[in-house]
């Protein structure tokens, strides 16, 4: 029931429903901290932030808060207002937690990961994810950052998104099962159809079925996400001309007036 109460007081824009939930982060039960914080990033405010990036600071007895709470102030920073911490305090603070805080199966830092992802457009939190994905990272925050890559390639620039092809492109050669999967799910996510010749050469390469079986159905995740994108550049284009349409009108329209005016 208090899960549920989180959830709901964040759809409540008052002082006391915010209140509310910072009292519910000191719940004795996991699972309500861990809704408080979700509900807490969805609010998206300095002060949101201030009490997410306290338990990042300071840590909580259940990894999976924790995490969560990393992964929030990543998504509360990308929030453009004067009133939101920058992206890049976020990253340092991330950064930090990446240092730190190893964990059992690398919970915590996975979370860190995510919260870097949400930043898709800062090249700085691509770069730490890039580093993550060597072969030395332990295997539970390598395939974090793996699948991260594609989570945030659909914001960065075409240079970057072609150091993310490129890398992912590297990782799809190797044969570790898990690590084939993170592949997919990070190329399942991309909106060109570059990442389809990747998924396409892995599927052709590996001998397990499992792998071909989500290869193809990531292919079709991506032309959905590529023909979306298509349909949006299209409907801009069909705007703009309709704009200019209408300016030329309106310039016809004021000629008309400034001759019948004359005459």
């Amino acid at each position: 029931m208090r899960v549920e109460v989180a959830g709901e007081l964040s759809n409540i824009k008052l002082d006391q429903a915010f209140e509310g939930l910072i009292t519910g982060l000191k719940d004795k039960d996991a699972r309500v901290r861990r809704a408080v914080v979700g509900a807490l990033s969805t609010i998206k405010t300095h002060e949101s932030y201030k009490a997410l990036k306290s338990i990042v600071k300071k840590g909580d007895a259940s990894y999976y808060v924790e995490a969560a709470a990393a992964s929030a102030i990543g998504s509360i920073a990308t929030v453009n207002s004067d009133e939101k911490p920058t992206v890049e305090n976020a990253i340092e603070e991330l950064k930090s937690v990446l240092k730190e805080r190893q964990g059992w199966n690398e919970v915590v830092r996975s979370g860190a990961i995510s919260g870097l992802a949400q930043m898709k457009t800062s090249e700085d939190a691509l770069n730490l994810i890039l580093k993550y994905t060597a072969v030395a990272t332990p295997q539970a925050l390598r395939l974090a950052a793996i699948r991260a890559l594609g989570t945030i390639s659909t914001g960065q620039t075409k240079i970057d998104l072609e150091r993310i092809l490129q890398r992912l492109a590297e990782l799809a050669k190797e044969t570790f099962f898990l690590t084939q999967v993170s592949v997919v799910a990070a190329l399942g996510q991309m909106e060109t159809r570059k990442a389809i010749r990747i998924l396409r050469a892995l599927a052709n390469q590996t001998p397990d079925g499992r792998v071909r079986r989500m290869a193809d159905e990531a292919v079709q995740r991506v032309q959905r996400n590529v023909g979306s994108d298509a349909a949006v550049k299209q409907l801009r284009e069909e705007l703009d001309e309709v704009k200019k349409e209408n300016q030329d009108l309106r310039s016809r329209l004021e000629n008309l007036e400034a001759k019948a005016k004359q005459d």
